[in-house]
């Protein structure tokens, strides 16, 4: 079996070196691959860099150079609830574009989801699902392998009481947006059911299914606006050594089970 992997920060790939026996990387124009040995499977990952763009291009690339029976993607995202803090790992049920809508001329918006033409006619889906296997053998990996401490002194919000990492599933949704206003966060999860926001996973698994290729997105909490705004002017503040750690770890950990 042959694993393909789709990151978008270096920073997040390097926490699946240690969970390799072998690593040899390579360059083809603007893609990193690294070639990996993960309990005893091939899996070759891509850096794409961030974004939608992005990660559908590194996505396809990845495809069609390595033909991948699985694709996966981890990395951090921002709590869409209150209750989710630093080091929680979210697994994807589904990834959603939330930036695909329309808005109306008095300012109301209504989301189309992606557009699949059929004999010549646009069909509009809401969501596209992670492959039910894999969210099982995530939540299995998780059950049996709990999410390392968040260092409690890191960025930690002081309002809230020191706790352990947990673990949830439910949707991801995906844009090429930052959001910190607390009632677009709230709107985001009224309508989709979100736990949280990244700016990938909804693109990776969008070509992914457009190959019937399976697909599973883990995330892990970096922050959290409800509790604590970010400095997104220098991002002085972004957790850099533990963003996609305790993604990758479960990640690794479900591999193993494939």
């Amino acid at each position: 079996m042959k694993i393909g992997i789709v990151v978008a920060m270096s920073s997040e790939r390097v926490h699946l070196d240690p969970y390799a026996s072998v690593q040899t990387t390579e360059r083809h124009g603007p893609w990193r691959v690294d070639c990996l040995t993960i309990a005893g499977k091939h899996v070759a990952a891509v850096t794409s860099g961030i974004g939608m763009a992005n990660a559908a291009a590194g996505t396809e690339f990845l495809i069609q150079t390595e033909r991948p029976d699985l694709i996966m993607n981890f990395g951090c995202a921002g709590a869409h609830r209150r209750d989710l803090l630093p080091g929680d790992v979210v697994i994807a049920s589904e990834v959603i574009n939330h930036s695909l809508m329309q808005i109306f001329p008095d300012g109301t918006e209504r989301y189309t989801g992606y557009a699949t033409e059929s004999n010549g006619e646009h069909q509009h889906g809401f969501e596209l699902e992670s492959d039910p296997k894999l969210v099982e053998l995530a939540q299995t990996a998780a059950t049996a392998n709990p999410p390392q401490p968040w260092p409690p002194s890191l960025f930690w919000p002081a309002s809230i009481p020191y706790r352990l990492p947990e673990v949830h599933v439910g949707p991801v949704v995906s844009a090429d947006t930052w959001t910190q206003a607390h009632f677009r966060l709230d709107i985001l999860h009224e309508r989709h059911g979100s736990l949280c926001e990244e700016m990938e996973a909804a693109a990776i698994g969008r070509i992914a299914g457009l190959h019937g290729i399976p697909f599973l997105a883990i995330k892990d909490i970096s922050n959290n606006e409800y509790l604590r705004e970010s400095d997104l002017a220098s991002f002085s503040d972004f957790p850099i050594a533990e963003v996609g750690k305790r993604a990758a770890t479960l990640l690794a950990q479900t591999i193993a089970l494939v």
